[in-house]
């Protein structure tokens, strides 16, 4: 990729073509329990580049406002939230959820007290997640529903692995299938159905364990979607005698959601600046409370996510890029002895610590000068779409959407068995969960 498509898929920082297609559309900001309580402390957030405010009321409604104070720019989350408002202590102006003020005491102007406001957008609670829209009031879209916003909340687990990485290149990853049976493999079904180690807990392997397939690489085929892309891993495959194609199909959703084929798990890689992407993991399970035990260990010791790892080598929010995190300067905290006494093919703690680990070492922004083969269509194929797409909201064109809710809803990644003269495409229509 040249240097400057490059810049233009990466760069999110204010009037870039990627900064204005974020902001149309609904996007992570935190979790609801980053507000837990009304009136509780206000908190700051990073998105694309720019600072904001959220605040819970003593009603309990979220305002999100610009982080500094349009009267002298102190900011606002060194202030009170008391009284239905969040006071700016530099001179006590009080602003509610939507910008307007409530109190200027060092002004007694009437007319200044309705005509100024501060900056505020709009917010969504669901799924655990608080959302907000950043952009143009004309361009506001729908809130979309999914799936996994409707299962109890003791049935969904969210979490956020914070990485010193370019959205973009978190998204590749996931996107990248080949990559799973190199620097996932400890974690991975081996033939005799377990894996080697996940924590030092061998577990029963997924429901494809007893299916042979033909090669570990498989053949990679995009189709293009008004929303975003399907990309689907295809291998010739045999079950008790039986050939098969094996299928696994991955959703990306413009402009930064995958929906992985690795179970009931969707992903938001959201860009807090250029160099700096949270990557929301919600896992959400109709019948399991994944977010009790036992289940809350087993998806966070199988998919590396424990708190107090993420703390140790700080991907998590309150510990990147403190001293001790996964750098360069520690080799990303990989042990060499383990991989000298096989006891670990990449010598970091299983998944995503790898993945967090391999980002960060490409730089805070790859410069895609690389040598990529078949296996890698579908990571073109989403730089493509994604340049597309911004270029198009630059020409005053609408971003890529579902056709409705209802479409927003039934999208999900797809896991199958099928016919070997079987065309995938059909199952992608469908846009279901296959077994």
């Amino acid at each position: 990729m040249n240097a400057n498509d490059n810049r233009r898929l990466t760069d999110v920082s204010a009037g870039t073509p990627m900064h204005q297609l974020f902001k149309r559309y609904w996007i992570p900001a935190g979790l609801v329990s980053d507000l837990p309580t009304p009136d509780c402390d206000p908190i700051r957030i990073r998105l694309l580049g720019q600072n904001y405010v959220a605040f819970r009321d003593s009603e309990g409604r979220v305002g999100v406002l610009d982080e500094l104070c349009p009267h002298r720019r102190a900011s606002l989350m060194l202030g009170q939230v008391r009284g239905g408002t969040i006071e700016c202590i530099y001179h006590g102006w009080r602003f509610r959820t939507d910008g307007s003020i409530a109190a200027m005491p060092n002004c007694d102007d009437a007319g200044m007290l309705r005509r100024y406001h501060a900056n505020a957008y709009p917010v969504r609670e669901a799924g655990g997640l608080l959302w907000v829209y950043l952009g143009p009031s004309e361009s506001e879209p729908e809130f979309p529903r999914h799936r996994w916003m409707d299962v109890p909340d003791s049935n969904r687990h969210p979490r956020i692995v914070a990485t010193r990485s370019n959205f973009v290149q978190v998204m590749e990853g996931l996107l990248d299938t080949t990559h799973l049976a190199v620097l996932h493999q400890d974690s991975l079904p081996r033939a005799d159905g377990t894996v080697k180690v996940v924590n030092n807990v061998v577990r029963p392997a997924n429901r494809f364990s007893n299916v042979s397939t033909s090669s570990k690489v498989p053949r990679v085929e995009v189709l293009e979607t008004g929303f975003g892309l399907y990309s689907a891993a295809l291998r010739e495959a045999e079950r008790d005698g039986q050939a098969l194609k094996d299928v696994r199909i991955t959703a990306y959703v413009a402009p930064s959601t995958i929906y992985v084929a690795n179970g009931n798990v969707t992903l938001y890689s959201i860009p807090v600046d250029t160099e700096t992407t949270y990557l929301y993991i919600i896992y959400g399970d109709p019948e399991k409370p994944l977010a009790e035990e036992p289940y809350l260990a087993y998806v966070e010791r199988g998919t590396g996510t424990e708190p107090e790892v993420a703390a140790r080598w700080g991907f998590s929010r309150e510990t990147l890029g403190c001293p001790g995190a996964i750098s360069i300067e520690n080799r990303w905290g990989q042990d060499r002895e383990k991989m000298r006494r096989g006891e670990s093919y990449s010598g970091l703690h299983p998944f995503s610590m790898e993945d967090a680990a391999c980002t960060s070492s490409m730089g805070p922004v790859s410069d895609r000068q690389e040598l990529l083969v078949p296996a890698d269509l579908a990571i073109v194929r989403m730089r493509r779409y994604l340049l597309e797409a911004a270029d198009a909201v630059a020409r005053g064109a609408p971003a890529p959407a579902f056709d409705s809710l209802q479409h927003a809803y039934r999208v999900a990644a797809i896991y199958a068995e099928i016919e070997p003269s079987a065309d995938w495409r059909e199952l992608a229509k469908g846009e279901t969960t296959a077994a």
